[in-house]
């Protein structure tokens, strides 16, 4: 009996060992988490969630701020912050809410949408829409936006992006343009003016590709990670424990 007890805990133990090396978010730096309801792992981080080193596994600018009441993650793009509401890793898509905008029915786009050097790029089922805020003059004939009438007589208007009257100067006269992005199959031309407001609400999605400091890590089993002392993309964090200080290389024993 004590030979079939030992033997059954050897094998328990090896089986707990092999299930962990094949866990590429086994690393205390690289688990896996939820807020709000979504599921965030790799290459996607929670900000916060670094070594004493100062150590962080992902990609550089792929943090979340985590909330503690009940909303999705927030992840900032330039100075912008969007509401992370959903993903999925197989397609490698996100798709993200500006937070200016969550909840309102008539919203009042603040900024353009700027990706940056991410390794982010636009579906392609997404559109612009244009936004030209408090005009003073404007083409009689033209639907303007009634739930942002100003109160001295300025319009603001809202087009698909290029649709706009081309042979009227809009930036003269108008005080702001803005650029927002939405998903093409919430935008509805005959009614944008009353309907951008939902189409905003709905956010819009985004493709992540692998980061190029990253790929010989990836291809290897590993997770990428980085300094954020230096904010160097250099880390890659291997299934056997060891973590590999220069990103350009792969884990031992996979490729060279």
């Amino acid at each position: 009996m004590p030979k079939l007890v030992n033997f059954l805990l050897a094998l328990s133990l090896d089986l707990f060992m092999k299930s962990r090396a094949i866990d590429t978010t086994s690393s205390i730096v690289c688990f896996a988490s939820y807020c709000g309801g979504v599921l965030i792992r790799y290459p996607f981080w929670q900000q916060g969630n670094t070594t004493s080193a100062g150590k962080s596994c992902g990609y550089t600018g792929f943090g979340l701020a985590y909330s503690d009441d009940g909303r999705p993650p927030i992840l900032t793009l330039s100075s912008d912050t969007y509401y992370f509401k959903e993903i999925n890793y197989t397609n490698n898509t996100l798709t993200l809410i500006d937070t200016d905008v969550a909840n309102q029915t008539c919203p009042r786009a603040s900024h353009n949408v700027t990706i940056g050097d991410l390794p982010l790029s636009y579906r392609k089922l997404v559109k612009n829409l244009t936004f030209y805020f408090n005009c003073t003059a404007y083409p009689s004939a033209l639907s303007h936006i009634q739930c942002l009438n100003n109160s001295k007589g300025k319009r603001s208007y809202v087009f698909e992006e290029g649709d706009e009257a081309s042979d009227f100067d809009w930036s003269m006269n108008c005080e702001d343009k803005v650029v927002v992005t939405v998903n093409e199959n919430e935008i509805n031309g005959a009614s944008l003016s009353t309907g951008f407001g939902v189409a905003m609400n709905k956010g819009f999605v985004l493709n992540w590709e692998t980061a190029t400091p990253c790929a010989k890590c990836e291809i290897s089993g590993g997770n990428c990670g980085f300094d954020r002392v230096n904010n160097v993309q250099t880390l890659c964090y291997c299934i056997d424990g060891s973590i590999i200080t220069d990103g350009t290389k792969s884990c031992k024993g996979m490729l060279t």
